[in-house]
């Protein structure tokens, strides 16, 4: 049984982290006060898994969240950096202007071409889980990313498509034009090492530690529409 520390536990990422967390033969190590919220929240789970809650600081894997801007610390030593991360709810120390401002002009159009490597906060948490699971050695420095290049223009459009369609659902008033299935653009893949990635996040760290894990590598498997909508959802519950 491995024995995983996470804190602080508030904020979407560190919750779905517990939860995942949870369905393995996992120790998780948590904060006096925290053993008790945890034990109650996911009381179900915990009855049906193998997992078990105790209050202490002892583990083998520990994983600090946002102490640092848009960071988590891994073991003391390795700062997980995390770019263009769409998440499900509020991360206290984690930012994204660029996403913040798509959100702000979602009922309105928008300027600026830059580039984004969205990554579901689904993905994200996959990486952690496996790390946790598997404690590969690790280097000091590790970036994830998305692997696809989107502009602003293209993910202002999509996500605008799929607030408006939320927006109908909510009131029954669908048109024609909200009811067609229109294609998501076409964003090409760019490669791990790819010379020309200038402006992305070098994943080859990511991508290393993770074939240590389980030799399945860095390969985000969450549809970046489905992750888009989910982060709605949190938008439109907060």
């Amino acid at each position: 049984m491995v024995r995983v520390r996470v804190h602080p536990i508030d904020g979407s990422i560190a919750q779905s982290f517990i939860e995942r967390l949870l369905m393995f033969d996992v120790e998780l190590c948590l904060d006096d006060g925290d053993v008790q919220f945890i034990r109650q929240q996911h009381a179900t789970l915990l009855e049906a898994s193998i997992a078990k809650v105790t209050a202490t600081s002892d583990a083998d894997q520990v994983f600090t969240l946002f102490n640092e801007m848009n960071t988590i610390e891994i073991n003391g030593r390795c700062s997980m950096v995390l770019h263009d991360v769409l998440p499900s709810g509020e991360n206290h120390g984690l930012i994204n202007p660029g996403l913040d401002t798509i959100w702000a002009s979602i009922d309105s159009n928008i300027e600026g071409d830059e580039s984004h490597y969205w990554v579901a906060e689904s993905d994200v948490v996959d990486a952690l889980v496996r790390i946790a699971l598997h404690q590969p050695e690790l280097p000091n420095h590790i970036d994830i990313a998305g692997r696809r290049r989107w502009s602003t223009q293209q993910t202002h459009r999509e996500m605008q498509m799929l607030y408006n369609r939320t927006r109908a659902g909510s009131t029954g008033q669908f048109t024609a034009t909200l009811l067609d299935q229109p294609s998501s653009p076409t964003i090409a893949v760019v490669p791990i090492n790819a010379a020309h990635q200038s402006t992305r996040p070098s994943l080859g760290q990511i991508h290393d530690v993770l074939e240590q894990c389980d030799g399945q590598g860095w390969q985000p498997t969450s549809p970046l529409r489905t992750a888009m909508m989910v982060y709605l959802a949190g938008k439109l519950n907060d």
